[in-house]
């Protein structure tokens, strides 16, 4: 479960709380759509296999960051983790990170299968670099309603482990304006997320400060709207 709610930030005159609504992942998931798995990949152990180019799946680009976006790093205590900075260019693309340090694909033992690791500033040799980078995605259409699920930490019945931090979502339109952006606290276990939106979603990044990073699985997307 998450442990608060939602922090929203809009920007004036292109969106509002009210404009983008959480809603069950389920729901969204009864209704015909595509969803992306990563399970059409063999299944490997960690560290996986390493993506230094960006994903494709139809109407699905992945990759570290949006054209226009630099990168930084946030150094914390417990980890370093990649920092997005600056504006994306329109129409919205993705952009690979460097050798190492863009994304991994591997088994995932929350989840039960494959899940994709963004990789941070330590990249993909240490286990600290598995799960600590920054995420982009771009739809090739804008998506009114879209999906995914979030791996934080595992369950910690003996309390040793940090708790789990936060993650940052921004979503953009076709023009590359971002619609909002908001905090997302993360609880342990998988995090099941859906929205619906009343502006034509286009791109999203998502960056965290999570000490063990986070993992992404099962987004789903290209949702066809039956209530009609």
């Amino acid at each position: 479960m998450l442990r608060a709610t939602l922090v929203l930030v809009c920007l004036p005159g292109l969106a509002t709380a009210a404009e983008l609504r959480k809603v069950p992942y389920d729901d969204l998931r009864s209704q015909p759509h595509r969803i992306e798995t990563f399970d059409s990949l063999p299944s490997v152990t960690e560290p996986g296999i390493n993506f230094d180019q960006h994903w494709r799946a139809p109407g699905l680009s992945i990759a570290e960051r949006l054209l226009g976006q630099g990168l930084g790093e946030t150094d914390t205590d417990y980890g370093r983790f990649d920092r997005l900075t600056g504006l994306p260019g329109a129409p919205p693309r993705v952009i690979p990170g460097a050798s190492g340090q863009n994304f991994t694909i591997a088994h995932h033992d929350g989840f039960g299968s494959n899940a994709l690791f963004p990789l941070g500033p330590v990249g993909l040799a240490g286990a600290d670099g598995r799960g600590e980078g920054s995420i982009a995605m771009t739809f090739d259409d804008p998506q009114f309603a879209f999906g995914l699920r979030v791996h934080a930490e595992y369950p910690d019945p003996l309390g040793q482990r940090p708790m789990p931090r936060a993650a940052e979502v921004a979503l953009y339109d076709v023009n590359a304006r971002l619609i909002t952006q908001f905090v997302l606290p993360l609880g342990r276990g998988v995090i099941s997320l859906a929205w619906r939106s009343g502006y034509g979603v286009a791109a999203v990044t998502i960056q965290n400060t999570d000490p063990g990073g986070i993992a992404i699985d099962d987004i789903l997307y290209e949702v066809e709207d039956l209530s009609g």
